[in-house]
């Protein structure tokens, strides 16, 4: 699979970026349908798919929320401009969340006991929860017991039928290349 590398990009930004755009793109685009001026929460948001979606989700006009594991993590993401993040490390970001009035996407990644609980927990009603995690994943009879009023997509981009990553793929180059 082959796209045009954008000239704007070095050799290792065009290397590390289809993989965590495509996901992303795939996540809040697709999956979740991302409206301007939705609550996202995007946990683990200073790795690579967590900044790679606040980038998105400035470009759809919603509102990151997130949760980073480290005080230096969550200085980085206040660093660009995001004004709501909370740890990652345990449940505790449910109460601020919560008392905030919650958020109409969840972009998971994260498999620590009650973290998947804790999101459900800050979720608005008929919201949607795209699940990135490889492991300690909720089955969709699971979550469907636990909140029946929830779109719940399990993504994993390496999945893909060929034919859609090849697609993403030349998506992300041309957002690139455009500035997006």
């Amino acid at each position: 699979m082959l796209a045009p590398m954008p000239p704007s990009l070095s050799y290792e930004e065009a290397a590390t970026a289809p993989t965590v755009f495509i996901t992303v793109n795939a996540c809040l685009r697709e999956a979740a349908a991302v409206q301007p001026g939705e609550h996202v929460l995007v946990h683990a948001a200073a790795g690579g798919v967590g900044l790679a979606a606040l980038q998105v989700l400035q470009h759809l006009g919603a509102v990151a929320v997130c949760t980073a594991g480290s005080p230096s993590k969550r200085s980085l993401l206040r660093s660009l401009g995001v004004s709501a993040v909370v740890g990652s490390r345990d449940s505790m970001f449910v109460g601020p969340l919560a008392a905030a009035g919650g958020v109409d996407v969840v972009l998971n990644s994260l498999t620590s006991p009650g973290m998947v609980a804790g999101s459900l927990s800050v979720l608005r009603r008929g919201g949607r929860f795209v699940e990135i995690g490889k492991r300690d994943i909720w089955a969709p009879a699971a979550m469907a017991a636990e909140r029946p009023d929830v779109s719940y997509s399990l993504l994993a981009v390496d999945f893909l039928p060929d034919v859609v990553v090849q697609s993403a793929l030349q998506h992300v180059a041309a957002g690139v290349a455009a500035g997006q």
